[in-house]
């Protein structure tokens, strides 16, 4: 399947667009070749993975650690919630905070995801040595955690 993403030739010596480009790219494949059957978006799988770790979080705080704000992250929970991926209950703690965990049949769907995005992965990959793909793998993050500790 092509993707109709255009990708200007001569703006591919920078490294932020062919990042971005390759960003989105992936994320439409995911989501047009796989994600689609289970009417999932990459922002609601970023919220079953960090579910699917074990945490049992409140609302508020799992959409600052993914950094979605307030109203968003109430809707996407909400649409987990009608599909029964996630359940939320009161904070024993706290009775006007919610506390957000996976319920089973959402573990099950995070399992689906992580095979076929694996699956993606792996036949993008093959494209590339094994020391090439390692190398990838460590420094993407890397560059990451690097821009995440520039001060504007």
């Amino acid at each position: 399947m092509e993707y109709e993403t255009k990708v200007h030739p001569g703006l591919k010596v920078f490294f932020g667009y062919t990042l971005y480009k390759a960003g989105i790219i992936f994320r439409s494949m995911m989501e047009s070749k796989h994600l689609h059957k289970y009417d999932l978006a990459a922002p609601d799988c970023g919220i079953l993975y960090v579910l699917h770790t074990g945490s049992v979080v409140n609302q508020l705080t799992l959409g600052q650690e993914l950094g979605i704000d307030k109203a968003t992250i109430v809707k996407l929970i909400d649409k987990l919630e009608g599909y029964k991926l996630v359940k939320r209950d009161v904070d024993p703690t706290d009775r006007r905070s919610k506390l957000v965990s996976l319920t089973a049949k959402g573990a099950l769907i995070i399992e689906k995801v992580r095979l076929v995005r694996t699956e993606l992965e792996t036949e993008v990959f093959q494209q590339f040595s094994k020391e090439d793909e390692a190398q990838l793998r460590r420094l993407v993050p890397q560059f990451l955690e690097a821009l995440m500790n520039v001060k504007n």
